[in-house]
């Protein structure tokens, strides 16, 4: 039994120690669901992170997201790079714009999805009067 806690307990910090973390956003006037993990390294999710909106050599479009999510230390990497021959990436936090090793680990935001805006409700009548016609039409 206590050889089975012991794992139990190894697996979820384990879990933890990478956890993921969305946390909504808005910029330029667009909610965003933006997600990060901690402690990672950026080799490992240069691939998510290259489809993110702040992506792509953009470092205003990285400050936007790191200002609007405000957590210290999340870095919104914008471009990777060559600094005295080692593998860097640059990035913006909620503080500063930087380059670090692309193996250095550190918390980063991997991706964010843009968040739909609800449907007015004057723009949903005319769907539920149609719906209405036709369960009608099905019953007779």
């Amino acid at each position: 039994m206590k050889i089975f806690i012991t794992f139990v307990t190894t697996l979820v910090l384990a879990i933890t120690a990478n956890a993921q973390t969305t946390v909504q956003a808005t910029v330029s006037g667009q909610a965003y669901d933006v997600t990060y993990r901690t402690g990672v390294v950026f080799d490992d999710y240069e691939t998510t992170i290259d489809d993110a909106p702040w992506w792509n050599n953009n470092a205003t479009t990285a400050n936007s997201f790191a200002t609007a999510v405000n957590v210290n230390g999340l870095r919104f990497a914008h471009k990777t790079g060559t600094v005295f021959g080692t593998a860097a990436v640059y990035y913006a936090t909620n503080s500063t714009n930087d380059v670090a090793a692309q193996n250095a680990s550190s918390d980063y935001a991997i991706s964010a999805v843009a968040v739909p805006a609800p449907l007015p409700i004057l723009g949903i009548l005319p769907v539920v009067g149609f719906l209405k016609r036709m369960r009608k039409r099905q019953r007779a």
